[in-house]
């Protein structure tokens, strides 16, 4: 039962993190770079926090897709205390 829990949560953790990062990505690319916002009619460039954001959410993902793969591969993994006849 812990290993089908155990490739659930995996799994759900990595597919909902692969997708809040393409979805952030793509916002971040759409946001600053194809439609950059207008203030005043003055183009205002990136601020240090949406650089940092950024930053932190990969950082974040990077850690979330890591105890996926963790989550996965105890699942997957050989029984070890099985009898091969």
């Amino acid at each position: 039962m812990r290993r089908v829990t155990s490739a659930l949560v995996g799994g759900v953790l990595l597919v909902g993190t692969a997708v809040q990062t393409w979805r952030q990505i793509f916002w971040f690319y759409q946001e600053h770079y194809v439609w950059p916002k207008e203030k005043y009619g003055v183009v205002t460039p990136l601020r240090w926090q949406d650089i940092v954001f950024l930053a932190a959410f990969l950082v974040l993902a990077i850690a979330l897709v890591y105890a996926s793969y963790r989550l996965i591969k105890y699942a997957t993994r050989a029984d070890r205390t099985a009898v091969v006849s």
